[in-house]
């Protein structure tokens, strides 16, 4: 991993040159009011230099205020460091009016952040999992630290003339492992003023919801477009509330960028609650990314590299030539398996039929145990644990019923991933083939239980025999005839029957 040189903050708002306005004329020629951009070609020169699924990582620079939040006892205070968490991911951006790439179908990006107070690591991976519609999914865990959060994204732009709105469809879930605890959330969306005149300006705008269904507790978080006659005070303004059930328990009010301030109904005491000052961008946590050398040729970085270096030297001709090259592949690539009659897999991720979600195919949310798991690490695209002591295998049941195509599914895919030697960061692993010990342990778990019901049928006969021969002994001389021969030929099949067993498995 490398250490990424954080990046400035800028105003949202950009000045067009003349020569990208009659660009942008030629755009808007090509489409109408209310139309879907997902699939029109846009200008380079409003291009950020980095895909979508390197974007999505930025709310992951304060991760350390849900390291903070596993720890907190209080549901309440834990709710509070989650919004806190969630505003500390849009203040960070690139200067002027950009918009990422859309990544390539099986496009994927990884990174991960150092906690120095807790010495653990969050780690980051995200994949396009779907290219028409527009799908990005990614997966945050950090095990050491007590949490995970996984997601998917559908991207939709919406052009209304002299705006547009990019519209983020989804949700992610946060998972405190120790506590079982769950925090839904969704996300705002974008609005891009001043197209066709006036200054261009990017704002967020909608309502957002973050609940814990376990708790109780709720947030509800809404960012406000600058009305038409606002002043420059109403820019990036937000509004919430926590909850309790139906019950406020204190408000928010502010602008994201800057101060947000919290008023607690039961006191109505007011404090700031948000401000992204220069101290705290100063002690953000540092992202690592991969070093370029050791990435596949469909990971972010090296995919885009040519579209990246053109338009960092503003050759906009040959960013559009370089990003026509990439495109065209994929649809070729799509005309291929179209042609073969073959569906495009995944690598990382994989989709519920039953609810719709993506999940990321090695995920681990298992409570940290400090006496056997030694170190969480990467390697392509596999988050995994070194431990101390493998768990031991458990056997299990043969299906009664016929299995369904998902699990036919499930059990041709990944059982467990391989820990290699070596993680991309140096950390040690030992080398296992999960598969074939699956196999043989449901095998030996098999002859175990067969042996451990042969003991205790022969422990029965063993009871059955003594206590048949104390009910003759203790008869009487009267006993019915009938009644002892029928004992006896019990008792003789019985004996028969132990002969039989011991001859079998002993």
């Amino acid at each position: 991993m490398r250490n990424l040189e954080r990046a400035g903050e800028a105003s949202q708002t950009e000045t067009v040159s003349e020569e990208n306005k009659s660009l942008i004329w030629t755009l808007l020629k090509q489409v109408r009011p209310g139309m879907d951009l997902s699939r029109v070609v846009l200008p380079t020169f409003i291009l950020e230099p980095r895909s979508f699924l390197d974007k999505l990582s930025d709310y992951y620079y304060h991760a350390d205020f849900l390291s903070e939040a596993a720890l907190e006892e209080n549901p309440y205070f834990r709710l509070k460091k989650v919004v806190k968490w969630y505003l500390s991911g849009f203040y960070k951006k690139p200067k002027g009016l950009k918009k990422p790439y859309n990544p390539i179908l099986g496009e994927s990006f990884r990174c991960l952040w150092i906690h120095p107070k807790t010495n653990s690591k969050t780690f980051y991976i995200a994949e396009q999992v779907s290219h028409h519609p527009p799908i990005s999914a990614f997966y945050v865990s950090n095990r050491k630290d007590g949490f995970c959060l996984s997601g998917s994204i559908l991207a939709k732009s919406k052009f209304y003339g002299n705006s547009l709105s990019a519209i983020l469809e989804g949700e992610a879930r946060l998972t405190f492992l120790n506590r079982g605890e769950d925090y839904v959330m969704t996300m705002p969306y974008a609005h891009c003023k001043g197209i066709l005149y006036g200054t261009m300006t990017l704002e967020f705008g909608g309502t957002v919801n973050i609940t814990c269904q376990k708790t109780g507790y709720s947030a509800i978080l809404e960012f406000k477009l600058k009305p038409f006659l606002g002043s420059s005070d109403c820019v990036n303004q937000i509004s919430g509330k926590l909850k309790l059930g139906k019950e406020v328990l204190a408000t928010l009010e502010g602008h994201w960028d800057s101060e947000v301030f919290i008023n607690d109904k039961k006191t109505d005491n007011s404090e700031v609650f948000w401000n992204p000052t220069p101290d705290i961008k100063q002690w953000r946590l540092i992202r690592h990314t991969v070093k370029f050398e050791e990435q596949g040729d469909f990971e972010s970085e090296k995919l885009w590299q040519r579209v990246t270096r053109a338009i960092n030297v503003k050759d906009q001709t040959e960013a559009t030539q370089e990003k026509y090259v990439l495109e065209e592949a994929q649809r070729q690539a799509a005309r291929d398996r179209k042609t073969k009659n073959e569906e495009w897999a995944c690598k990382l991720f994989e989709l519920d039929p039953l609810t719709g979600e993506w999940h990321y195919k090695f995920a681990d949310t298992r409570p940290w145990d400090p006496l056997n798991d030694m170190i969480q690490f990467e390697k392509d695209g596999v988050i995994q644990t070194k431990v101390k002591h493998r768990t031991p295998m458990v056997s299990v049941p043969k299906m009664k019923h016929k299995p369904t195509r998902q699990q036919k599914k499930v059990a041709k895919g990944y059982s467990s991933p391989d820990l290699d030697i070596q993680d991309s960061s140096g950390s040690e692993a030992q080398s296992v083939k999960p598969s074939t010990r699956r196999k043989k342990g449901i095998e030996l778990g098999d002859i175990q239980n067969s042996i451990e019901s042969i003991k205790q049928t022969q422990e029965e006969i063993k009871r059955n025999i003594m206590a048949l021969r104390n009910h003759l002994v203790s008869s009487s001389p009267a006993t019915d005839y009938f009644l002892q021969q029928k004992d006896y030929f019990i008792i003789f099949l019985l004996i028969l029957l132990q002969v039989i067993i011991n001859f079998m498995f002993k």
